[in-house]
């Protein structure tokens, strides 16, 4: 069976085989209640290793459902860690392969060749710019009753641009302002949320018909015709070595902090060595004996998604808890 899109949470993709079992694997047989989640946190270290796992399986069409009985093997090699899910009706009838199945850290996909992450559109299609957007027009209402569109609704698109008939084009909406510790903005966080096609024009206004959507379409939402479609973003990893540390600027996605698969924006960018794919390091200080000096604790790793010259946008790919505002940003050490 296939998987579904939702897997591409900043997942490698990679094929799965079974492989056979040596006398130094750990075993793991599933019982009720257990996730892939508690499993790769006991045996991991980390839990956000998960979607790794799965990405290996392919007989698992649903993260959340493993049974009791099907058997987690778990081999290191090399500093490599090797995952194997056999389901509990296909225990006797293993098939060998030469080819192993390999977990990777962020860490360790930075360290190999031609290796990869696939970022889902959930997160890709955030955009941030270091200027507000004015796109090729806007939406001006939506053609139904009520204010917010979805799929298969219309709008009505006021463009000074000259929009083609039968073409799609892009919604994007404004999400946040981007400020740095002094308060002062340092960039705009918008969503490409829609696409829709043009249907019908009069002068500058347009009517065009929502063909997708990840959220609604409201009132003032921007439009373009020139961005690519909402397609997952597939990144190469590197591990930036800086000659400065920098600080967490500012947060989306948590209340006290950003935590799992939340953003977080930091003020280092194309001037600091930092571009698209960097792998972050995410430490909080405090205070030790010596009035000179300063402990630090690592809180949580952030793979850069966007960046601008002098700040960028990071994903959280690990977390130990809430990553706040003027925590230490690092990179390798």
């Amino acid at each position: 069976m296939k998987k579904t899109a939702s897997l591409f949470i900043g997942l490698l993709a990679v094929f799965f085989a079974f492989a056979p079992l040596w006398a130094d694997d750990t075993v793991h047989t599933v019982k009720k209640g257990d996730t892939l989640w508690d499993i790769t946190r006991t045996y991991l270290e980390t839990p956000w290793k998960w979607p790794l796992v799965w990405a290996n399986n392919h007989d698992i069409t649903n993260p959340h459902l493993i049974f009791p009985n099907d058997r987690v093997v778990i081999s290191r090699k090399g500093g490599k860690t090797t995952i194997t899910i056999i389901p509990a009706d296909q225990q006797n009838d293993r098939i060998e392969a030469p080819a192993e199945p390999v977990v990777y850290t962020p860490q360790e996909i930075a360290r190999e060749e031609e290796k990869s992450v696939v970022i889902s559109p959930r997160y890709s299609t955030y955009i941030y710019s270091p200027n507000i957007l004015t796109g090729s027009g806007h939406v001006s209402k939506k053609l139904e009753i009520g204010d917010l569109a979805s799929r298969s609704e219309n709008v009505f698109i006021k463009s000074e641009s000259g929009l083609t008939l039968s073409r799609g084009v892009t919604i994007v909406s404004k999400v946040a302002d981007i400020r740095n510790l002094d308060e002062k903005i340092v960039g705009y966080l918008y969503k490409a949320i829609a696409v829709a096609r043009v249907e019908d024009a009069s002068k500058d206004m347009y009517k065009a018909s929502v063909v997708y959507s990840n959220q609604e379409v409201r009132s003032g939402d921007i439009i373009f015709d020139d961005l690519q479609s909402l397609e997952p973003l597939t990144l190469k990893i590197s591990e930036p070595s800086l000659e400065h540390s920098g600080r967490v600027i500012d947060i989306y996605g948590g209340i006290s902090g950003s935590s799992y698969l939340d953003f977080v924006f930091l003020d280092l960018g194309k001037e600091n060595g930092i571009e698209q794919g960097s792998l972050i390091t995410i430490y909080e200080e405090s205070p030790a004996d010596r009035k000179d000096m300063a402990m630090k604790e690592y809180q949580g790793t952030a793979l850069v998604l966007q960046s601008l010259d002098r700040s960028s946008m990071a994903l959280i790919m690990d977390s130990r808890g809430p990553i706040r505002k003027n925590f230490l940003a690092a990179g390798v050490e």
